[in-house]
């Protein structure tokens, strides 16, 4: 996706897949058809119907287990979708925005308890982290729904505090 024009790109779903995952937080663009959906996300119906064609071709059958990794695959594609792959056939079709990002960096970088940056173990005197660029020094072991969010608002908090204090001298 950081390669498209915009970082941008479509997610594409058909019906079968809805209630299989979570629940997206915008709404998506929906059809009867593909070439339909191609034209509400204004994109070339001929080569977004050629797209899906060709995913649909690459699928493999397999058990399909939302909750598991499962045998679903393509073959032939780059890059191989390595579980879940399911021809999209089934309308109504979905289409949902998607732009690349980082969630959060395990192992990042290490802070004090006033969210000052380490380096080489000491406290920066005018460096400081919130949130997900430290929390992976903060959860260690995994990651809760919603955790981020309060790593980022506590954090957040205080290395706000610190800075004003270092600023201010």
């Amino acid at each position: 996706m950081a390669q498209q024009p915009g970082q941008a790109a479509w997610s594409i779903i058909d019906a079968k897949a809805l209630g299989r995952f979570m629940p997206p937080v915008f709404p998506g663009e929906k059809s009867d058809s593909i070439e339909g959906l191609a034209v509400q996300l204004g994109l070339d119906p001929e080569k977004l119907a050629a797209t899906v064609r060709a995913f649909n071709a690459a699928c493999r059958p397999g058990t399909f287990d939302h909750a598991v990794l499962d045998d679903c695959r393509t073959e032939g594609l780059t890059p191989q979708k390595s579980h879940w792959a399911r021809p999209i056939v089934r309308a109504p079709f979905y289409a949902y925005p998607v732009r690349p990002g980082i969630t959060f960096t395990y192992l990042g970088v290490r802070v004090s308890d006033r969210a000052r940056i380490l380096y080489q173990g000491k406290p920066s005197a005018n460096l400081f982290a919130a949130g997900e660029v430290m929390a992976g020094n903060v959860l260690g072991k995994g990651y809760l729904a919603g955790i981020g969010m309060t790593i980022g608002t506590a954090f957040g908090r205080i290395a706000g505090t610190e800075a004003a204090h270092a600023a201010l001298g």
